[in-house]
């Protein structure tokens, strides 16, 4: 069986989240965490770093991409789905009952791809 791309392995797994892939956090998030994956350091600095990068590719404002991001995980948690991240990494990475912060949830995913050869 073939190896998935990066963005088809990230694009399962912000589906399976349940973030709808009509909003503009959808993008945001998947573009967020490929750039996370190719330069970690961007992980502790999402504010300063990370929304700005993301804004200029998408000619947009960094508070924009914030609240977008906000928003699409909010979907995902409001659906009971976010959950499934668990499921999709193989082991209790998310609490039910927790809503993980736009960071958190980036770092989270970035890391486990990168542990994955990504």
């Amino acid at each position: 069986m073939e190896k998935k791309t990066l963005e088809q392995t990230l694009t399962d797994i912000i589906t399976v989240v349940g973030v709808p892939a009509n909003i503009k956090g959808y993008k945001y998030l998947r573009d967020a965490i490929t750039h996370v994956i190719g330069n970690q350091r961007l992980a502790s600095s999402i504010t300063k770093q990370l929304y700005p990068l993301v804004a200029e590719e998408n000619n947009t404002s960094a508070s924009k991409v914030e609240r977008a991001i906000r928003h699409a995980i909010e979907v995902g948690y409001n659906a009971g789905k976010i959950i499934n991240v668990n499921e999709v990494f193989g082991l209790k990475i998310l609490d039910t009952y927790e809503k993980p912060s736009n960071g958190e949830f980036i770092a989270l995913v970035a890391d486990r791809l990168i542990l994955k050869g990504y």
